[in-house]
């Protein structure tokens, strides 16, 4: 019979020093790839160095979202605003989500809230910025699957009766 004993919360010098992995159990990398599943279909997310940055790109527009933590100890989601990508001028963000220069934040998340729920404001500010719904998008047709593939973008509903 073997036992495990817990790492102790404090050193010898009276440090707090919790076991690795046990402070933060998720990462903001994390937070971008629960959040490109949930945008759907034609979304993907890649980790920073660390797990400590994440970005999310999508099909339907130029610019990346950058998952990060500033000084101030804020999630922010930071892109460039390319004329291409047509989002609109003044989106209505949701509730805890605050815009900046950058980008946008949301001024009251932290990870007891959770990575599911982190995720669930990220993706809604990301649609709110790009003014994004996934019911406009064909994701079923063969057309619109090969124009996935030949373009990397999905077509629009409608779109492949007109082609």
């Amino acid at each position: 019979m073997t036992t495990t004993t817990a790492a102790p919360l404090y050193d010898e010098h009276g440090n707090y020093t919790p076991a690795p992995g046990t402070e933060y159990p998720f990462s903001i990398s994390d937070i971008a790839r629960a959040t490109a599943r949930l945008l759907g279909p034609g979304w993907s997310a890649e980790s920073g160095y660390w797990g400590v940055t994440g970005v999310v790109s999508g099909h339907l527009c130029a610019a990346d979202f950058e998952f990060l933590i500033d000084g101030d100890g804020d999630l922010c989601i930071s892109y460039d605003h390319f004329v291409a990508d047509g989002f609109p001028e003044t989106p209505e963000l949701p509730d805890e989500v605050k815009d900046y220069a950058e980008g946008v934040y949301l001024p009251t998340a932290c990870s007891a809230h959770g990575l599911d729920a982190l995720a669930e404001r990220s993706a809604a500010a990301i649609r709110a910025v790009t003014g994004y719904n996934a019911d406009d998008y064909d994701f079923e047709s063969s057309a619109s699957r090969q124009h996935y593939i030949d373009t990397g973008r999905y077509l629009r509903k409608g779109e492949a009766e007109q082609a």
